[in-house]
């Protein structure tokens, strides 16, 4: 009679979890996962905004980090389904911003070879006004793109369309712009790359073999940030670093004033990591103070010399849109006439050197400008 009692809770049970896995899948299918490329630090904001603007949708938004675009469309379509192979994904976006201003919104379907874009603001004094309203124009592309393919309409272009010399003058937006277009014209395929200025300040400490506290420096940068590649202009304002022996104490102050080149070698959601190198010109004055009344010193002597320079740096945002940056940098300075002095004792000749090859230490913040 137990038996017979438990057998119908039982079978409910079974039928219920049934259900319950038979709903779950079908969900799980109705939803549509969709992949935005971040390029830019904007492309981070655009990605936040489109995770907002259809949250009221049966939609799964994913990020995928890059250092840049590639160079032609076939290329980016190429990518573009690449990423929907390896993410699931029925849709991919994403954004690029022409040097003339303005952004476009790129909406590829992979499954089907269809292209939807929108150029949300021909010049950017349109909506300079405001950033929010560039943000929400570029979301709620997506988000209408999202909808007709809900409804089974027909997206954007044909991807071949987009491989050709030239890129076709998108449709009139409906409810995306902020401001209807009266004049299209046909534009030249852009090339994604947008040249984005930044500052930092920060500390240095050089290990030259000579100072036991090292060679500390205040320094100030300012560049661009092209795609992947990093252009800057670096100046560094230094203590004296001081050492002595017996006779003499020696004070040493150094500036430089280069040029840097590198390139971002990886980047995550909220990090990078750069590679750099640069040039420039070092000034050294020297002076020297007398610790035995039988020394008698030298007058302070200036000089300048070439140094070169190698670093990696690691840089860390708090946040994804935010344009704050955080940093560590390790490297090595080389000088083409490292600094020296010497001077004569009755127990013969004394010297101090420092070394040609100076391992270097720095942290620094830094602002990227929009």
């Amino acid at each position: 009679m137990a038996r017979a009692r438990g057998g119908p809770p039982r079978t409910f049970g079974r039928v219920f979890a049934l259900l319950v896995t038979v709903l779950v899948s079908r969900a799980a299918a109705a939803e549509v996962r969709v992949v935005v490329r971040t390029i830019e630090p904007v492309d981070e904001a655009l990605y936040e905004r489109t995770v907002g603007q259809v949250s009221d949708l049966a939609v799964e938004v994913r990020a995928a980090s890059g250092t840049a675009l590639e160079s032609t469309m076939a290329e980016r379509l190429d990518q573009a389904h690449a990423l929907a192979n390896r993410f699931d994904a029925t849709m991919v976006v994403w954004f690029e911003h022409p040097a003339n201003g303005g952004t476009i919104v790129l909406v590829a379907l992979p499954s089907s070879g269809r292209v939807l874009v929108r150029h949300v603001a021909e010049e950017r004094a349109a909506l300079a006004s405001s950033d929010s309203a560039l943000l929400e124009a570029s979301s709620l592309v997506v988000r209408t793109a999202l909808l007709a393919l809900e409804s089974g309409a027909p997206l954007g272009v044909p991807s071949e369309e987009l491989t050709g010399p030239t890129l076709p003058s998108p449709p009139p937006p409906r409810e995306v712009d902020a401001k209807p277009k009266t004049n299209e014209r046909r534009a030249a395929p852009p090339s994604g790359v947008r040249w984005s200025p930044f500052v930092a300040a920060g500390w240095q400490l050089n290990v030259d073999g000579r100072s036991p506290g090292g060679v500390r420096a205040a320094t100030l940068e300012a560049g661009v940030h092209p795609g992947s590649w990093i252009a800057s202009l670096r100046g560094a304002v230094g203590l004296p670093s001081r050492s002595h022996d017996r006779y003499v104490s020696l004070e040493v102050s150094r500036h430089l004033a280069g040029v840097f080149v590198g390139r971002t070698a990886a980047r995550g959601e909220l990090w990078q990591l750069d590679v750099i190198a640069g040039a420039g010109l070092l000034a050294i004055r020297r002076s020297a103070f007398p610790r035995d009344a039988r020394f008698a010193a030298s007058p302070p002597a200036s000089r300048t010399t070439i140094a070169g320079s190698l670093e990696a740096r690691a840089l860390w945002s708090p946040e994804r849109a935010s344009p704050v940056q955080l940093g560590i940098a390790l490297g090595a300075d080389v000088h083409g006439s490292p600094t020296s002095f010497s001077y004569e004792t009755e127990n013969g000749i004394v010297a101090q050197s420092s070394w040609l090859v100076e391992p270097r230490a720095a942290f620094f913040a830094g602002l990227r400008l929009p």
